[in-house]
C-alpha cells in the first residue's frame, strides 16, 4: 500500500480528521510531540504541519511555551518540505515536549465544528500552487511564519493570527485546495498590514 493509500484510508486529507487526532493520538494522559510525529507518520508532511498550527489557534496557546513549540515545529517541517527531505525530523528537545490529553482533548472540541465547516467548503481547485515544485513557495512561507512565533509569546493574539494563516496554507497542502494558499497568503499580508500601520 502507498502512502497516499494510506493517508487516503485513515482520512488525513481533511482539517475534520486532523482535528479528530487530537483526541486519538499518543496512549498516555501527555501526549509528546514525538508520539504526534509517530501517529501521523513521518513523511506525512503537511498533516504533521497542520496540527500545531491548529493547536495555535486554540486556548491550548495559551500555555506558556506553545506558541514558540508550535512555531519551530511549522518551520522545521516547513523546511523540510523545501529540502524534500523523505520524513520528518526533529531534535529530541521538540520531540519530549508535551501537552496534557485533557488539553488536547479540549482543542479538539473547540475546532470539531469549524473543522466539518472548513472541509465542507475545500476542493481540488488551482491545485498546482500546491503541489511540486510549487508548494517550495507554501512551504518557505509557513517556515517564516513559524520562525517568527516564538516571539508571538509577547503580543496578545499575534500567535493565534499566525496560527490561522499557517492553517490556511498548510490545509491547502492537505486538500489540494490552491484557493486556500492564496486566502492563507492574503490573510498573512492584511494582518501583517494592520500591525505595521499600529506600530508606526
Amino acid at each position: 500500500m502507498t502512502k497516499a493509500d494510506m493517508l487516503e484510508e485513515r482520512n488525513l486529507n481533511s482539517m475534520e480528521a486532523v482535528v479528530d487526532l487530537m483526541a486519538e493520538v499518543g496512549s498516555e494522559d501527555r501526549v509528546c510531540v514525538g508520539d504526534i510525529v509517530d501517529d501521523i507518520d513521518g513523511d506525512a508532511f503537511a498533516p504533521l504541519m497542520l496540527f500545531p498550527a491548529l493547536l495555535a489557534v486554540t486556548p491550548a496557546s495559551g500555555i506558556p511555551g506553545m506558541t514558540a513549540t508550535c512555531g519551530l515545529i511549522i518551520a522545521l517541517v516547513a523546511v523540510q518540505i523545501v529540502l524534500r527531505r523523505k520524513a520528518v525530523w526533529l531534535p529530541g528537545f521538540l520531540r519530549r515536549r508535551s501537552i496534557s490529553r485533557a488539553r488536547l482533548q479540549t482543542a479538539r472540541d473547540w475546532l470539531a465544528k469549524p473543522a466539518r465547516a472548513i472541509d465542507k467548503v475545500t476542493g481540488k481547485r488551482l491545485a498546482f500552487l500546491v503541489r511540486p515544485p510549487f508548494d517550495i513557495g507554501a512551504a518557505l512561507i509557513c517556515m517564516c511564519i513559524g520562525l517568527t512565533m516564538p516571539f508571538m509569546e509577547f503580543v496578545p493574539f499575534s500567535g493565534t493570527m499566525a496560527g490561522i494563516a499557517v492553517s490556511l496554507i498548510a490545509l491547502a497542502l492537505v486538500t489540494e485546495d490552491g484557493v486556500l494558499a492564496v486566502l492563507g497568503t492574503g490573510f498573512l499580508a492584511t494582518v501583517s498590514y494592520i500591525g505595521w500601520s499600529a506600530v508606526t
